[in-house]
């Protein structure tokens, strides 16, 4: 057991300066004033006026085994460290394939995700790739959704771009339907992480597939959102209209866009962040042919955090888009996590009130980082 005691946390609300015992993956207590006798812990003391906690980032992007190829075998990505995810805050992480199916494949990925998973860091999957049909393990979307525990939809899918397989609104409503039936029967939420391209057609496949009312958007997820203006403006009308989730990719402009939605939206309820970390960042010339291509940094959700605190929003507002949102918006809040609350995975990034530096990192339990 490890006793936390007299941290200041944000739940994502804030709660003040409490006391948190860990037993083993879990937070069991949270009080004023955690007493143990008979027992043996371990126990972190802290000043609350240096120091404050908040839930762990949840990352619902990532190229665990690496992406690219666009150029070549020798434009391939290399494969990520859980060590890089955490020495960042992030302690949940959401693995996928793009636009190479091909010479990565999903039983390559799903052994990245336990590998993860061994190193005290909680980690999921998608099946599937930009390719449509999808690409399976088991050959059927749904058997992979029931049968194989880390699989939490489909992604991520290519719409609206020259590497997609310009999927219809009709094809993606039946694979999002299948999703959704094999959520229930799984007890996950299942989604459709939809990559969104510079295509003129935008996001009209995901409007036109929720247009009836069967399908909820809350399934479908388009990202890279804020890589035009045209497609951010179809963003907001998702949100608007089909109370959808919505996610950005990491950068130097995220803070600044996080900013407008705020302003246009009245909150950022509906917003995700995620790094599309150790993917692709290709840049193409007007007849599609590969100029520049470098590898996407996994720090992004932390730089997104410290830039928003900077940019003057309250802690609870800056999490929102790189913890809270995410969790609900994947259907992890049902198993806990994006809080820091009884029963729920004790995974949590304590900052330097001054700094803004991360100081100690706890994952499942395990002290990770350790820099007091």
């Amino acid at each position: 057991m490890l006793l936390l005691k007299n941290l200041p946390i944000y739940s994502p609300a804030k709660i003040g300066a409490i006391d948190i015992l860990i037993c083993g993956q879990k937070i069991c207590k949270l009080s004023k004033e955690i007493t143990l006798e008979g027992v043996e812990y371990d126990t972190i003391r802290f000043d609350p006026e240096k120091h404050f906690a908040v839930p762990g980032f949840i990352d619902g992007h990532v190229h665990l085994i690496g992406g690219g190829g666009e150029g070549g075998y020798i434009t391939r990505t290399r494969e990520g460290t859980p060590e890089e995810f955490l020495n960042c805050g992030t302690t949940a992480v959401l693995g996928l394939l793009g636009t190479d199916g091909i010479t990565r494949d999903h039983t390559s990925l799903l052994a990245k995700v336990r590998a993860f998973r061994e190193k005290h860091i909680s980690v999921w999957m998608l099946t599937g790739s930009y390719r449509y049909p999808i690409k399976t393990i088991t050959g059927d979307h749904m058997k992979d959704m029931v049968l194989i525990p880390e699989i939490l939809g489909v992604g991520e899918l290519a719409i609206a771009d020259h590497r997609g397989s310009s999927v219809t609104g009709s094809e993606l409503k039946r694979l999002a339907l299948d999703i959704r039936v094999a959520g229930m029967i799984s007890g996950k939420k299942g989604v459709i992480v939809c990559h969104m391209g510079n295509a003129s057609e935008g996001m009209t496949a995901l409007f036109k597939a929720t247009d009836d009312g069967t399908l909820p958007a809350s399934h479908l997820i388009p990202t890279h959102v804020s890589r035009n203006e045209k497609l951010l403006e179809e963003g907001i009308r998702w949100i608007k209209e089909k109370h959808g989730f919505i996610d950005l990719t990491a950068s130097e402009k995220t803070v600044r866009v996080l900013d407008e939605l705020k302003r246009e939206l009245g909150n950022l309820d509906n917003v995700c962040v995620s790094t599309d970390g150790l993917g692709s960042l290709p840049v193409f010339d007007k007849q599609g042919n590969l100029k520049e291509l470098k590898a996407s940094p996994v720090d992004g959700l932390l730089k997104t955090f410290k830039g928003l605190l900077e940019q003057g929003f309250n802690i609870e507002e800056a999490l929102k888009p790189i913890c809270t949102v995410p969790a609900k918006a994947l259907g992890l809040n049902k198993w806990g996590y994006g809080s820091l609350s009884e029963n729920s995975p004790a995974s949590l990034a304590i900052f330097n009130t001054e700094t803004l530096e991360i100081e100690v990192v706890i994952s499942l339990g395990e002290i990770v980082v350790n820099n007091l």
